[in-house]
């Protein structure tokens, strides 16, 4: 099973001028740390969604569990 995630990525990101500032980009778009962005910001850290966790949660579960009976 393959989840799609269709939310928002947050990214801290250091300006060309020092100051930091924190970004959001839209669904669908890779940022990573040290991305240097179209406007000379470079990407220093990323938040991901809380909600993110919540899909996680299903990957514990036993492959063959399905089939015990």
């Amino acid at each position: 099973m393959m989840i799609l995630w269709s939310c928002s990525m947050w990214a801290y990101v250091k300006r060309f001028d020092g100051k930091t500032e924190e970004r959001e980009f839209p669904a669908g778009v890779n940022i990573e740390i040290g991305d240097i962005l179209e406007d000379g910001s470079v990407v220093i850290d990323v938040s991901y969604p809380d909600e993110a966790d919540d899909y996680t949660d299903s990957y514990d579960l036993d492959p063959l569990e399905a089939y015990d009976d």
